[in-house]
């Protein structure tokens, strides 16, 4: 069954170009959660969760430690912590 809007992990990874088993460890490290899990445990991503995941691969990019990442993502990504660790 396709949910319109929705994007299955492995199309969400090859959209973003990265590996499914780096879109299940970000989702067991808190940093990026699906928008919907079936009853099967399948997860649908959206297009607001690809804003996301591309804002975490930036940080990652840029040095931040997942810790650093997950409280960045967490309280919203307070800007003025963002600058001032750059």
């Amino acid at each position: 069954m396709k949910l319109p809007g929705y994007y299955s992990s492995g199309q969400f990874a090859r959209m973003a170009g990265v590996s499914v088993r780096t879109i299940r460890f970000y989702d067991k490290q808190n940093i990026l959660k699906p928008s919907y899990v079936k009853a099967s445990g399948a997860r649908f991503y959206t297009d607001s969760d690809f804003g996301r995941l591309q804002q975490i691969l930036l940080l990652k990019y840029l040095g931040f430690s997942l810790e650093d990442i997950r409280e960045m993502t967490i309280a919203g990504a307070d800007y003025r912590l963002l600058k001032n660790s750059l």
